[in-house]
Order: structure tokens, then sequence, then C-alpha cells
């Protein structure tokens, strides 16, 4: 987004007008590579509100105070959450805060989109401007919103009007997650594609290996802790839950239910996830790992270790890398069972989206549930259906033994 033809919109509010008149100057003059960007302002805050949710930008510089709201002074304690929420409820979009009261807003702060720059440090609010347009998520908030507006729009005219003589006598509370669900799924399989995702290139395609980004649901969707969640305990290390979703679904807190239902489990269950590299990349928690890189690299410890990135095994299940989230192979024979309140403390990275989340949870239950049976013989029914030939037969000799009377008796 660096291209000259590129014209961003950047609000400014503050209550200064002279204030707005000097970074208009500033950022204009240490911008210019950024190509045109038009600078607007409002010095209310209330008309400013109004502005985002009407207009699009791509980006805001607040001054936390807003005085001229009429509040003294003494009043604007919490007034930055206060402007960020509003902000935020009317369009999300990167955010600058250029306030004499910083310390209001630190905490609120996530470079590059959420930035705080203490006025008049103007050696600092050009660069925080910079990072937060060209981190593109405006332009990407607007293609995923005009994706969904038209999906939307499409889904009700070519399959639900087509299809609402079958839901009109059906319970509305019934027709609402049939319709949701079914707009989820063209999302998931198409949306992608028509944002102009193509994945890992067309071999990646052709051979039908998705992208490490569609295993995972991150941040988690639910509020509550869940089957095949990814977390992280207080000793760093990684594990996913087992425990099934039923057991662990808790409804919301501020949810409007007369009885709200709770946990039912107890304890949670948990198998290790092993990073597979270390962070110098030359050892692995991984027990198969492990023994490969501290084989001398023999043949038959290098068939283990490629065996566990397979169906074939019950073990292991392995998992890729992405984001914050490092190559994991799942150990199914190293599981524990931890309370409910303290697997909850634990930090939750993501879930595993469908259908891993599935595959994950039957192959721990074919890992646990396996039975071991000795090998059945079907060579006589492979050899009657001409698919192998007989084999010969080789028939012991048998000792010959003297008789009481001394001739030889042959069995």
């Amino acid at each position: 987004m660096t291209s000259t033809d590129v014209a961003y919109r950047v609000l400014i509010v503050d209550d200064d007008a002279q204030m707005i008149a000097d970074l208009r100057e500033v950022l204009s003059e240490e911008l210019t590579d950024l190509g045109e960007i038009h600078f607007e302002s409002e010095q209310d805050f209330s008309a400013a509100e109004q502005r985002l949710i009407d207009e699009d930008f791509d980006l805001v510089i607040l001054d936390v105070r807003d005085a001229a709201d009429g509040r003294p002074s003494a009043a604007i304690e919490g007034r930055g959450h206060e402007l960020y929420d509003a902000i935020a409820g009317a369009r999300w979009l990167p955010v600058v805060f250029f306030t004499a009261v910083p310390q209001q807003v630190r905490d609120l702060e996530k470079p590059p989109l959420i930035r705080v720059v203490t006025k008049n440090a103007w050696d600092e609010v050009a660069p925080a401007v910079r990072d937060g347009l060209l981190s593109g998520v405006s332009e990407l908030r607007r293609r995923i919103s005009g994706l969904v507006e038209r999906k939307v729009r499409i889904f009700l005219r070519d399959v639900v009007a087509p299809h609402w003589h079958e839901m009109a006598g059906a319970d509305p509370h019934e027709i609402t997650p049939i319709i949701v669900n079914r707009l989820a799924a063209e999302l998931r399989e198409n949306g992608p594609s028509e944002l102009g995702y193509a994945g890992d290139g067309e071999a990646v395609a052709t051979a039908g290996q998705p992208s490490a980004a569609r295993v995972y649901l991150k941040p988690c969707v639910t509020h509550h802790l869940t089957a095949t969640d990814l977390v992280v305990s207080p000793e760093g290390d990684w594990w996913i839950v087992l425990t099934p979703a039923c057991d662990l679904y808790e409804d919301h807190p501020d949810a409007n239910v007369a009885r709200p239902r709770k946990a039912k489990a107890q304890y949670v269950r948990l198998a290790k996830a092993d990073r597979i590299f270390t962070e110098d990349g030359e050892e692995s928690e991984s027990p198969a790992i492990a023994t490969w890189l501290a084989s001398s690299k023999s043949n038959s410890h290098k068939d283990q270790a490629k065996q566990v990135f397979g169906d074939k095994q019950n073990r292991y299940r392995a998992l890729p890398g992405y984001l914050d989230i490092p190559d994991l192979l799942v150990d199914f024979e190293n599981v524990v069972s931890v309370p409910l309140a303290e697997a909850r403390t634990w930090r939750r990275v993501a879930t595993l989206d469908s259908p891993f989340s599935e595959a994950m949870l039957i192959a721990y239950s074919r890992s646990v549930g396996r039975i071991g049976t000795p090998d059945l013989s079907f060579e006589d029914v492979k050899v009657r259906l001409e698919l192998e030939k007989p084999k010969a037969r080789h028939v012991p000799t048998q000792a010959s033994t003297p008789s009481a009377n001394g001739e030889i008796v042959k069995d």
C-alpha cells in the first residue's frame, strides 16, 4: 500500500484547532511517500463519532482529554477508555492516541493498531500513524464487510427466498441456526478465495493440503474452555484438551437464561503437545523426533520419525505452526487430568477448527480404545481366489524306533 495512487483518509479529533493544524503540517511532510492522504478533523467528539458511523476512514488520531464536552479536567479519569469504546463501537479502525494524559490509555496500547503518543512528541506521532496505515487493517475490514454483505444479499435471494415456503411453518428459533450455519459454511468454503487468498499456491491446492491458518480458530470462539483447545500451562508447556465439549459447555454469564448451564466435568483431560523444534532448532521435545536426532540419523529411527506425521500410527498427531503456535506433535501416551478450575487459568491460544477437531478426538479414541487381536490366516482363501499360489508344505521326517523284539517300526 505504498503506491502513490493510494489515498488514505485520516480523522483528527482534538478540541484544539491549532493542534489539529500542527498535526496536519507534520504528518503531511513526514508521510509523503505513502501517497495521497486526506486529513479531516473534528473538534467535537460526538460529531466525530457520528462521522465514524456514516463515513469510512483508515485511521483516527484522538485526544483523550476532549475538553469540548464541558467536563472539568478532574472528571476525565477513564475518559480514554470511553472514547475508544465509542469509536470501536462505531467503526473499528487503527487509533493513535495523541494525548497529554497517556497514562489513561497506556493499557489499551496494542502496536501497531493502537498506539499511545504523548502530546508534542512530534518525532513519534508520524511513525505511529505510518504503522497504522500500512497495517492494511482498514482495507481488509472493508473487503470482509463487503464480502459478508454481498454473501448475505445473495444468500437471501438465492437460498432463503426460494425455500421460504418450506420454512414458513417452522419455529423461527429453528430457522435461525439453519440460515446462520448455511451462511457460515458458504463463507468458510468460498470467502478466502473471493478475497483473493490463494492459500499456499496451486500445487498445495491440487494436493488438497490446506494452509495452517485453516486448522485453527484463533482466538478461541467460545468464552469457556472446550474440546481441542490449545492451551499453555504456567510452566510454558503446550497441551490440547481432550475432554468432550458437551462436558465443558457453559452459558455465558451475561446470557439471559433462567437456569444457566454449567460445566459437568470436574477434571479436564489434556494430552501433551511437544514442540517439534526447540528454540535453537537443534533438539525436539518429542520422544520420536528426539530419538532420531540423537541416533546419528539411523534409518530405523528415521522411519519411526517419519511415521509420526501419518495417520497409520496411534500415538501421535501432528499440528502445523501458525503465528505464535509452534509446530507441535500431540502425544496420546502423555496425558494428564487437571482440575477444571486450574485448567481455566491456563492461557487459551486457539481451538482446532472442523474437521481437524473431530479428527483429533477420533485419533485419541482410537489410541486408547484399540484392542489387539492375534493375526488370522487367510492363506487358503487367497489361494482359492487365485490371488496367491499354494505354497509347498514341508512334511517333517519321523524318526524310526525299534520294537520290543528288535524289529524296526515306522510311523
